[in-house]
């Protein structure tokens, strides 16, 4: 994979808060490419456990699936703190983003599957944690459990607030 050096440098973030970011962000955009070439990006909700993202999909049939299957290399951005603005002198935004590159692959352990649905759960909705075990088990049959194993994690951030 070639290696590109970020053209404005002071926006590369430390790999800490490309790693906040990614637990901060509400969604992802996974992008693959087709049989054909063809670029494919699709927005998912996902959970960061131990430096992997993990998402879930149906087990039955689609697009990222095919592609998921056919060729493991992906990417995944996930944006945060998205906003326009006017500043010295000129229109531009502030934002905080990461950017995975790795591979995809379904996860065959039963335990490493429930763990991250359970996690997704919580993520989405912690205030229906009483309900996650019975919702798993009546979706487990038809869900599949993914997980980006990562050869590259790169934040990027313009003009963001810090945090206090």
């Amino acid at each position: 994979m070639t290696e590109y050096r970020m053209r404005v440098a002071d926006r590369e973030t430390s790999l800490e808060e490309a790693l906040g970011i990614l637990e901060e962000a509400a969604y992802c955009v996974i992008s693959t490419v087709d049989a054909d070439g063809a670029p494919y990006g699709v927005p998912m909700s996902f959970v960061l456990m131990d430096g992997k993202l993990y998402v879930h999909t149906t087990n039955t049939y689609g697009r990222k699936l095919d592609d998921f299957r056919r060729d493991a290399r992906v990417s995944a951005v996930a944006v945060v703190d998205v906003e326009a603005c006017y500043e010295d002198g000129f229109m531009t935004s502030r934002y905080g983003s990461a950017l995975v590159t790795g591979r995809i692959r379904r996860v065959e352990q039963d335990i490493e599957v429930r763990h991250a649905l359970v996690a997704l759960c919580m993520k989405y909705l912690p205030e229906h944690k009483d309900k996650i075990g019975a919702a798993i088990e009546s979706e487990i049959a038809d869900t599949d459990v993914w997980v980006i194993e990562p050869e590259s994690i790169v934040g990027k951030a313009a003009r963001r607030k810090k945090r206090s």
